[in-house]
């Protein structure tokens, strides 16, 4: 027996579909087309798309029901991509008026509100349910995303990923020949885990210092009993650089962080870089030391 549709208000939550139907859904309900036109124009039902309706509209329509609804539109292959499923997996904030929705097959073009992407292929392990909502996984979400986004904004996506602990596996391997390849390149090199020597990781800080015209700083010299990377005494500035490998781990996290309290009730002023600033970033880290130590913009010869 089908589901029961005259208490279609009461109606939400992934296991009944967001109050989101197609007309066969409907018909296997036991409403005939009849039926379903009298409740459209009774505003019991209201249409979304060419044979999607929901049981609310305007701002009473849930995102979960405008993400499904576009999705049924498109066909029973049709999956939330880019944007939307960021949004879904809570990746991005909602920002967007209209939909991602990808498909492997042919449909129409301008349906209004949807942002269509056609692929040749969408492979089982790219695709999962999340809320009742057919959507590409968190990895090709983020590799869709590189495609329509700024490097900016694919950074934030992806550390609210490591934030959410989501698997997001290679992603330069699956965005081969992809537009965005480029971006998702630039983002692995910023997240990944190189190991390098303290010295090595001192040494281009040390770099960085003489290119951008910044004062020698004294290097590994004890300050309130403990031992510092970089200190300018007469600006009471202390730098740490950061490598992952050695301070990603809770109690490096729990350590460091007391060694800059320290610093602090001393009065020094302590600042942290990691490698990914040093490395990618060098000018933001450049004027930020040159801030601190009262140097003004750097001008380069």
């Amino acid at each position: 027996m089908g589901p029961r549709v005259f208490g279609m208000r009461t109606w939400e939550g992934p296991d009944h579909r967001w109050g989101v139907f197609t007309r066969a859904e409907l018909r296997a309900a036991g409403l005939s087309d009849g039926a379903i036109a009298r409740r459209l124009q009774g505003g019991t039902l209201h249409r979304m798309y060419r044979n999607v309706y929901s049981v609310a509209h305007g701002a009473l329509l849930r995102p979960e029901a405008r993400w499904l609804g576009a999705v049924l539109a498109c066909g029973d292959d049709a999956v939330l991509s880019h944007c939307s499923a960021a949004v879904l997996w809570g990746l991005l904030e909602d920002r967007w008026s209209f939909v991602d929705v990808t498909t492997p097959r042919r449909c129409r073009k301008g349906t209004e509100g949807i942002r269509l992407h056609r692929t040749r292929r969408l492979e089982p392990v790219d695709v999962v349910v999340v809320r009742g909502i057919p959507a590409t996984t968190v990895e090709r979400t983020l590799v869709d995303l590189a495609d329509v986004v700024p490097l900016r904004v694919l950074r934030r996506a992806a550390r609210q990923a490591e934030v959410l602990r989501l698997p997001t596996g290679s992603l330069r391997k699956k965005a081969h020949g992809r537009r965005g390849a480029p971006s998702l390149s630039a983002l692995a090199l910023q997240r990944a885990d190189v190991v390098l020597t303290r010295s090595q990781l001192e040494s281009r800080f040390l770099r960085l210092c003489r290119r951008f015209g910044i004062p020698r700083p004294d290097r590994n010299v004890g300050i309130e009993g403990k031992e510092r990377d970089f200190v300018w005494r007469g600006a009471r500035l202390v730098v740490e650089v950061d490598g992952h490998a050695t301070h990603g781990t809770r109690f490096a996290f729990e350590d460091d962080r007391a060694r800059d309290v320290a610093l602090v009730r001393a009065g020094w002023r302590v600042v942290r870089f990691t490698h990914a600033q040093i490395a990618f970033n060098a000018a933001d880290v450049a004027a930020a030391l040159r801030d601190l130590l009262g140097l003004g913009p750097f001008v380069s010869a």
